[in-house]
């Protein structure tokens, strides 16, 4: 149907929008007053013995103040001289790779690579590597990107989400890929969407019905008429059910992408 058809297209970009605040929340640029160069709340052991050279923290400054007055163009340019200046840096090489997701995807996989590779102990580079591999449609090197993520934070859920949006776009409707979902439902309410699409692959169209319900109670208004058109659908299902059981079976079967 068309709706899943819709889904499939945000579906790539999605497994980035879904993490997009907590995307900030690992390069401090969140809902935070006094800079800070952490990229997350957990600090490796390389970084706590990097030291970072003083002019690459104030370009790193200059590149805080410009993500403030909504100025990505400067914010990327100071944040590429902070790692020119100091190419350990890894709070700069990171959020350089956040800023370069949504316009040069492969230049900020080549980011968080060289972060990878000069501090493998970080989750969140593997996690923001994660995006990057699904927006260029790689599947495969993003779920592994997502599990390394996981492995090295266990409290990040967004990872977690990440991982079920990515399995989901594999078509992988599994009790995992439900669980990944619903364990980031109260951080990032699109995930509602995501298991609401499981749950009615797998023709659970209550249990779907009480996640696109949660969506539409949360605030968001992005998805909005993915979750009505939802609705519809498990409405729908709910008045042929009794009176005709191959029919739900066929409209479900119209709902594949």
């Amino acid at each position: 149907m068309k709706m899943y058809k819709h889904l499939r297209t945000i579906g790539w970009n999605t497994a980035a929008l879904i993490l997009c605040g907590g995307l900030y929340a690992q390069t401090d640029f969140r809902r935070t007053v006094d800079f800070r160069e952490e990229t997350s709340p957990t600090i490796t052991f390389q970084e706590l013995q990097h030291v970072v050279p003083r002019r690459a923290r104030e370009e790193m400054e200059k590149a805080y103040r410009a993500k403030l007055k909504h100025n990505p163009a400067d914010e990327i340019d100071h944040l590429r001289k902070a790692v020119l200046i100091d190419p350990e840096y890894i709070a700069a090489r990171n959020n350089l790779g956040v800023c370069l997701l949504a316009i040069e995807p492969a230049s900020a996989i080549v980011q968080l690579e060289e972060g990878i590779r000069i501090n493998p102990h970080k989750g969140a580079l593997f996690n923001n590597l994660a995006v990057g591999y699904t927006l260029i449609h790689d599947l495969w090197a993003a779920e592994l990107a997502a599990r390394k993520s996981i492995e090295l934070d266990r409290t990040a859920n967004s990872s977690r989400a990440l991982l079920g949006a990515i399995l989901y776009d594999q078509q992988r409707y599994s009790a995992e890929t439900l669980a990944l979902l619903e364990r980031g439902c109260k951080e990032y309410p699109v995930s509602h969407i995501y298991a609401a699409s499981v749950l009615m692959k797998r023709q659970e169209f209550q249990k779907a019905r009480v996640h696109i319900q949660a969506y539409l109670s949360s605030g968001e208004t992005e998805h909005r008429w993915n979750a009505s058109e939802m609705l519809d659908i498990i409405d729908h299902a709910d008045e042929t059910r009794d009176s005709s059981p191959d029919h739900v079976q066929d409209t479900h079967a119209g709902l594949t992408r």
